[in-house]
């Protein structure tokens, strides 16, 4: 658990720092994400299975797919282990979160 633990914070310190494509402001910022938005577990020899939920800053958030998107493709880059990558809106915060 405890290096589960360690890649959660991994990956938080690197979504964070994010900016908003509207906004001057990170996601940490904006409370888009949180250290506690992001679970990280092993699925097998050294690799891992990263979830994150973000929560929009409005329901109608027109950008919530692009924020996905900026989250999967800088975690794409950045992560030094091996991973797949699991994204979600949180529930019930955004008109289109099934979608």
């Amino acid at each position: 658990r405890a290096m589960e633990h360690d890649r959660a914070m991994e990956v938080y310190d690197i979504i964070r720092t994010i900016r908003d494509p509207e906004k001057p402001n990170t996601l940490e910022e904006l409370e888009v994400v949180s250290e506690n938005c992001v679970e990280v577990q092993e699925i097998g020899e050294e690799e891992y299975l990263v979830i994150i939920r973000f929560t929009p800053t409005v329901p109608h958030c027109s950008l919530a797919t692009l924020i996905g998107l900026c989250l999967r493709v800088k975690l794409q880059r950045c992560l030094p282990f091996r991973h797949k990558l699991e994204i979600y809106i949180s529930e019930g915060t955004h008109s289109t979160e099934e979608d």
